[in-house]
């Protein structure tokens, strides 16, 4: 027996989940993860980054600047922040606007569970198949079961933690049905070292410091983390979606300070 339903919805990540919210009819949201909003659950150390205090059109990357605009006039930081606060969840603004739950990033994803409640959500479950059909979409799960949908909805997210299961599912649907892809690259992410200069920098694992990252025309001056790989922190998570393959990152690690009047003060004051 097929299972009707107004929409379907793949993937119970932020999207996914905040779209079953304001959906209307009988909705079901579906993912293979084990639970839903993991990616939600690692973001901000555990604390989830879940906006701005400044997020503004021009904050966005795009080769369709009046995309942001749009979204963002139907629906602002505003808005999720009032979210926040109708849940009772406590939240602190650290730099540059960015605003952390004080407890746990689970907060945010009992919320939008909560949010989504009158929706199904099927997890751990797969697709074998999906079918355009006349009205809507034909769903067949890897369980054997079949659903029918007159929207289909991709939340799948991006390719950024196979570990976690993230694949190009949602890139492969589009592609299916006739959209063009653009190419994807990877954006938000750390950078590696390899070979003799990840063995150089493993020993500061873990040791943080403000500097200024410039590559592709574009400079943030913000915290760099070292980690046991290479380089993350904020200011490497926002250079890498200006940097290319072959273009080089400028680092800064004491932006606004002369270092060699610096370092000549201090061996005035201890030779």
């Amino acid at each position: 027996m097929t299972e009707q339903f107004d929409t379907v919805i793949l993937g119970a990540g932020a999207a996914g989940m905040m779209c079953a919210a304001h959906a209307d009819g009988r909705v079901l949201v579906l993912d293979h993860a084990k639970a839903p909003g993991e990616k939600i659950r690692i973001s901000g150390g555990g604390r989830c980054n879940f906006t701005n205090m400044y997020c503004e059109a021009d904050r966005f990357l795009s080769m369709n600047p009046n995309f942001a605009k749009s979204a963002l006039a139907r629906y602002t930081h505003w808005d999720f922040l009032d979210l926040v606060q109708r849940h009772r969840i406590d939240w602190h603004e650290k730099t540059l606007g960015q605003l952390f739950c004080d407890h746990s990033a689970k907060d945010i994803i009992a919320m939008l569970l909560a949010e989504m409640s009158r929706a199904d959500l099927w997890l751990q479950e797969g697709l074998s198949e999906i079918r355009a059909v006349t009205g809507g979409f034909a769903l067949q799960m890897t369980s054997g079961g079949e659903v029918f949908a007159r929207h289909l909805v991709t939340a799948c997210g991006g390719k950024s933690i196979p570990k976690m299961g993230a694949t190009g599912y949602g890139y492969e649907i589009a592609a299916r049905f006739g959209h063009d892809i653009i190419e994807i690259r990877p954006a938000l992410v750390p950078l590696t070292f390899s070979g003799a200069q990840k063995e150089a920098f493993a020993g500061i694992a873990g040791i943080a410091v403000d500097v200024r990252a410039t590559a592709g025309g574009a400079s943030f001056d913000e915290a760099m983390l070292f980690t046991h790989r290479g380089l993350s922190g904020p200011a490497i998570l926002q250079i890498s979606s200006y940097w290319r393959e072959g273009d080089s990152v400028a680092l800064d690690l004491m932006p606004g300070h002369d270092a060699l009047a610096a370092l000549q003060s201090a061996r005035k004051v201890a030779p």
